[in-house]
């Protein structure tokens, strides 16, 4: 009879139940509260109903994610008249810190709302693998598409022009 080592069941069972939290397209995501970088509170469920919310999950050595910032920017600058909220998650990992994060949102002087993923609480619910990976929520609060990898303006702006004339 085959056994698993006590460590294993309970990896195994801590997984099952992290896969579980984890959205899919067409699913409501998960709710979130984040303090910003500039103070205020971002709550995801007080966004939903009158914007649609692009996340953005990052660290500032992931090279894709360095690459892709300035294509956020601009899509965030193209689509400034529209209801929608740009959130650049940073999660900290590796010797990523809250303080290299703000360096780099400063340095590339980049203006939609970031905030720090502490404890890596919010990617591990919502199952993020790959950096950068991008999640766009629909009005109704629905996971309308994920991306891994990074993006450009053109899909960034294709992916939330959608959104908006549904």
């Amino acid at each position: 009879m085959f056994h698993l080592p006590k460590n294993a069941f309970r990896g195994f069972i801590l997984l099952a139940f992290l896969l579980t939290l984890a959205c899919s397209d067409g699913e409501i995501a998960r709710d979130f509260e984040v303090d910003l970088f500039d103070g205020s509170t971002f709550r995801l469920s007080e966004q939903n109903s009158e914007h649609v919310v692009v996340i953005n999950f990052w660290y500032p050595s992931c090279a894709p994610c360095r690459e892709e910032m300035p294509e956020f920017q601009r899509a965030s600058e193209i689509l400034e008249e529209e209801d929608i909220t740009f959130l650049g998650l940073f999660v900290p990992l590796g010797f990523d810190t809250e303080h290299a994060a703000r360096e780099f949102v400063e340095e590339l002087g980049l203006t939609f709302d970031f905030a720090t993923d502490r404890q890596q609480a919010i990617s591990t619910a919502y199952g993020i693998e790959f950096f950068p990976t991008t999640w766009f929520i629909d009005r109704g609060g629905r996971v309308a598409a994920t991306h891994s990898g990074a993006l450009d303006v053109e899909r960034i702006t294709a992916e939330v022009k959608t959104l908006l004339d549904e």
